[in-house]
């Protein structure tokens, strides 16, 4: 698949806040808003964000009919996603996306996100996933820094911070919250592409799930086409032991690192572990729906991308 790649971001470009999963107040919104204008960037906020339903912006319609505001008008060039947390699968097939392939512009976000992630990657539109408005106070600053150099067309690679030889492998990135990739397999927002760099993340899981959920991946086949894999957080990963509050200890026998190792044995391609995004605080953006080089820069596993 040949992916689009939108527009980068200039000075004095217009950026767009929706909100697809949860809500957000106005005062959770101004560290990104004031973020935005020292990028020299104006900004649009979607009509449903400040309006709670619960957990949720709103309802499906209105999050859905937010966003679209968002991807039909002109003067907006990218799109953050507010926050994340559970709702952008009821808005997906209530959004046109057919305007937005002819003329992509760059959507960015995790997590949930992912669900907008995989759906745009399928149609052959490049994404950002990063950091979100309603982390931007708890976010490194190099978190906000390549979440700036990725709208603008800065970003050339993104490394791990754990030393590791990998071996060189290249293809198109794609992924996101494993949780989230499982609960799409089957529908028409999964993407599937040959030569796939995987990348996975996942938070507040247990051990067995996540085993669980690369065995649905594998025998769907859709880690038949994946070169390699990368990961980023995997942040408070629970088994069943005292310790998370069960009655006794009835432990998986591996952690994270060792069943998503056995996965990656199991389809003899390699592995890297240490990349800096997830549910971290140091939660840096990167693309997805790129075509990316994977290999060891001076001991490090780095995604190597090559712009247009």
């Amino acid at each position: 698949m040949v992916f689009k790649i939108p527009p980068f971001l200039k000075s004095g470009d217009c950026i767009g806040i929706a909100a697809t999963a949860r809500w957000v107040s106005a005062e959770q919104l101004q560290c990104a808003l004031d973020l935005f204008s020292t990028w020299g960037l104006r900004v649009k906020v979607a009509s449903n964000v400040l309006t709670p339903n619960f957990q949720l912006a709103g309802s499906a319609q209105e999050r859905a009919s937010g966003l679209q505001e968002l991807l039909d008008d002109d003067d907006v060039q990218a799109i953050i996603i507010a926050r994340g947390g559970y709702g952008t699968v009821h808005t997906i097939d209530l959004v046109d996306f057919s305007r937005f392939v002819k003329q992509p512009k760059w959507i960015a976000g995790y997590s949930d996100i992912t669900v907008l992630h995989t759906h745009l990657n399928s149609l052959g539109v490049a994404t950002i996933h990063s950091t979100m408005p309603i982390s931007f106070p708890d976010a490194t600053e190099q978190a906000l820094e390549n979440l700036r150099k990725a709208l603008f067309g800065e970003l050339t690679e993104f490394a791990s911070v754990e030393e590791s030889d990998v071996a060189e492998v290249s293809g198109c990135v794609i992924g996101g919250n494993l949780s989230v990739l499982y609960s799409l397999l089957g529908s028409q927002s999964f993407c599937k592409t040959s030569d796939v760099i995987l990348f996975i993340e996942d938070v507040d899981e247990m051990l067995y799930h996540l085993d669980r959920m690369l065995w649905g991946l594998y025998r769907a086949g859709f880690l038949s086409n994946v070169k390699a894999i990368v990961c980023g957080g995997f942040t408070q990963m629970k088994d069943n032991t005292k310790a998370f509050g069960f009655p006794a200890d009835n432990p998986w026998g591996a952690n994270e690192r060792a069943i998503i190792r056995s996965m990656a044995d199991r389809l003899q391609v390699p592995v890297a572990f240490g990349f800096p995004a997830g549910h971290l605080s140091d939660n840096r953006a990167f693309y997805l729906g790129q075509n990316v080089t994977l290999k060891t820069v001076k001991g490090y596993p780095v995604l190597s991308y090559q712009q247009p």
